[in-house]
């Protein structure tokens, strides 16, 4: 069973392979519902350290996955991997600066409308139609 879990974390995880439009989508609000627990997490400071912790886990987590489903949508699209590294790193740096969040949130439904190849590309097979998590 932990073996399981290993094999789903590592494929949820993984920077290989395409993305469907849906599947991103889908995965994009996972990924901001997760990143919402997290925050609320560590507002609970006054209730304990462990709190924070977590909070800041959970958010690794969000950060590493999107990462993983950035890079995935990308190659989709035929582009390279190190497009979707810029991708966190803007997103990060979005934090901090609003008018390069509105950037953000523009190259986030880009993704999401922007049909992929139709065919096979440099990264794979075309992805199938359903919604995968």
């Amino acid at each position: 069973m932990m073996e399981n879990f290993q094999q789903e974390l590592k494929s949820m995880l993984s920077l290989s392979g395409r993305m469907n439009r849906r599947s991103y989508f889908m995965n994009l609000l996972m990924i901001f519902g997760i990143g919402y627990i997290g925050g609320v997490s560590i507002s609970l400071t006054y209730v304990s350290k462990f709190f924070w912790v977590l909070g800041w886990l959970i958010i690794g987590y969000s950060v590493i996955r999107e990462l993983a489903i950035a890079s995935r949508r990308i190659h989709d699209l035929n582009g390279p991997t190190y497009l979707a590294i810029l991708y966190i790193v803007a997103a990060i740096i979005a934090l901090f600066v609003p008018t390069l969040a509105k950037v953000m949130l523009l190259v986030k439904v880009g993704l999401i409308l922007m049909p992929g190849d139709k065919d096979n590309n440099t990264y794979g097979e075309r992805p199938a139609s359903m919604i995968v998590v």
